[in-house]
């Protein structure tokens, strides 16, 4: 079965699953600089924090390019 969505479906997908990614990158941040959870991208706090921060601005900032809050 074939499913067709318009642009504008197709981008409020994106921009769902861009949030709930987001969310759980704020989660881990939270987590992680509070020493409460393990290493996501470095095993060095200070690093994977640093790393984490980079993700969650990115994310944030093509999130503004899909037009969410």
């Amino acid at each position: 079965m074939r499913v067709d969505l318009c642009v504008e479906g197709m981008n409020a997908l994106v921009r769902e699953d861009l949030k709930d990614t987001l969310k759980s990158l704020k989660t881990d941040l939270k987590r992680r600089k509070a020493g409460g959870t393990l290493a996501i991208f470095h095993m060095e706090k200070q690093a994977d924090i640093d790393e984490l921060q980079k993700h969650v601005d990115a994310f944030t900032l093509v999130l503004r390019y899909y037009g969410a809050e």
